[in-house]
């Protein structure tokens, strides 16, 4: 039985929330003249550029044509690519070469652009481990909609019993839950709090990679997950 291992890229594999943020947050003040705190991108990690910049117009009664997303989310994507030094999470290469070293299928599932995406990897030296990506691009609906990763699971040719998703931000842990797939929350960008939908939340990226290869000892990596049963118990508690 092939398993697979479906990630978020930004707060979970690159460290690239604040900037995500900041860029974004002049970019809106620059195009739009709206002033929106950082936590709001934090929160709303996973949407899209298009469901982001559409929800804040609409919320603010800005008049305008149907392209004003599009303009705002191509100078953010160029404020971003000029001031972001690219940079893992910690724990974030050893956790990609861990599964991918047990076998499993590797693929990401973002609300950011492909040209951001392919750069982030590429840069970062991890872009090999991963077979499929989907970008905004890709889907007509972003996260909590759970289409992002129902796409990866089929790019991957996995059935969701097969898989998991490491996720960071609440609507990330939706979409997971949404395609009916189990979701580990990682407390990088937002709290255990935020999180709580998710299976299991972990501190960093070196709790879930212990976790993960104390299951492939006990499974040697194929079959049932090994933790279900734990899982339930934690939950029925």
């Amino acid at each position: 039985m092939n398993r697979a291992i479906l990630f978020d890229l930004d707060g979970v594999l690159i460290d690239s929330m604040r900037c995500h943020a900041q860029t974004w947050r002049e970019a809106i003040k620059t195009q739009l003249n709206i002033e929106i705190p950082e936590e709001y991108f934090l929160i709303n990690e996973g949407r899209n550029s298009k469901d982001l910049v559409v929800m804040l117009i609409k919320a603010h009664q800005i008049d305008g044509d149907e392209n004003d997303w599009q303009k705002v989310s191509d100078y953010r994507d160029q404020l971003f690519l000029e001031a972001f030094i690219p940079r893992l999470v910690n724990g974030a290469k050893e956790l990609v070469q861990l599964v991918h070293g047990f076998g499993y299928r590797l693929g990401i599932a973002t609300g950011s652009t492909r040209q951001v995406v392919e750069e982030l990897l590429s840069k970062t030296g991890i872009r090999n481990y991963f077979s499929e990506l989907v970008t905004s691009e890709d889907v007509q609906f972003s996260k909590p909609h759970p289409q992002p990763y129902q796409l990866l699971l089929q790019h991957l040719q996995v059935r969701a019993e097969q898989a998991l998703v490491i996720e960071n931000a609440p609507l990330g842990v939706q979409s997971a839950i949404a395609a009916d797939l189990t979701c580990l929350g990682v407390e990088t960008t937002n709290s255990a709090k935020a999180l709580n939908q998710a299976s299991l939340v972990f501190s960093n990226l070196g709790e879930i990679g212990k976790f993960l290869e104390n299951e492939y000892l006990l499974t040697n990596g194929v079959g049932n997950w090994g933790f279900q049963t734990t899982i339930k118990e934690i939950h029925a508690s």
